[in-house]
């Protein structure tokens, strides 16, 4: 990069009005994360501003020319809140910018280290933490639970709204182990190349499947557990077995394939 090109960019502190241009940026950025929560103005508010160890002047803002491409929110302690930045546009010069900005920051107001998660396949941030001496720590177990699997399911058809070749299916979920909110029983319907989600016990399904709700949440996000190995380690029972291959290509349709998990230390820490 040219220095004509470096003169661009350019760094600032919050200023009064930029928290909508932040959360707008937080949310086009983490959107295509696993685990990703849409920001709004209350709760960014709630889980940046409002933390006892944390103001305004530590968030920093990245711009190149006049549009924003990266901001940090940084406590006095030294822990980055949240770590944004434009892939897209100069990124190892936002990133270096960016910690930088915090470790000085941070320094000033006496803290002994910085600390920063971020996404594992990252590999600019990786790299950028190395070359400034950051050392790797193994992150927190994270556990997640399913509230309303129905409504779960409605919401990924709505979000990949698949179409299905083949014949027509009612397929029958029986839930194990559910709270006592969660229905016992899902099916789910395929006609004319459709698939909806009910909540009402089918007298005659053409499949009947048969798990716990932590297989079908570990199937779902992806973690320890696929819908194969389910299947291998009878955790996930396909009743007739001839519907196996069908059933599986249904199943397939509510899994997130998408990078692993990441949460924001504003989210949890």
């Amino acid at each position: 990069m040219s220095l004509q090109e470096t003169e661009k960019y350019a760094f600032r502190p919050y200023r009064k009005g930029d928290a909508k241009d932040l959360i707008d940026f937080f949310n086009k950025t983490h959107e295509p994360l696993a685990g990703f929560v849409p920001r709004t103005l209350k709760y960014w508010r709630w889980c940046i501003l409002s933390r006892p160890n944390m103001d305004e002047e530590g968030i920093v803002v990245a711009f190149y020319e006049d549009q924003i491409v990266g901001y940090a929110a940084v406590e006095r302690s030294g822990k980055i809140l949240e770590f944004c930045y434009n892939r897209n546009c100069g990124g190892e010069l936002i990133v270096s910018g960016l910690l930088s900005w915090c470790t000085e920051y941070a320094s000033h107001h006496g803290a002994s280290s910085v600390k920063l998660n971020a996404p594992v396949q990252d590999a600019v941030v990786r790299q950028i933490c190395e070359d400034e001496g950051f050392t790797e720590e193994p992150f927190p177990s994270l556990f997640l639970r399913i509230l309303d699997v129905p409504d779960l399911f409605r919401k990924l058809l709505d979000l990949k709204k698949p179409i299905v070749e083949g014949s027509d299916e009612t397929i029958l979920v029986d839930l194990a182990k559910f709270p006592s909110w969660c229905p016992q029983h899902v099916t789910i319907l395929v006609h004319d190349g459709q698939v909806a989600v009910s909540t009402e016990k089918q007298a005659k399904p053409t499949v009947r499947i048969e798990a716990d709700i932590s297989t079908i949440a570990s199937c779902i996000f992806g973690s320890k557990c696929t819908l194969y190995r389910a299947i291998l380690e009878r955790r996930l029972r396909i009743r007739p077995l001839r519907k196996i291959p069908r059933a599986l290509k249904l199943l397939s349709f509510f899994q997130l394939k998408k990078p692993p998990w990441f949460v924001p230390a504003a989210d949890y820490g």
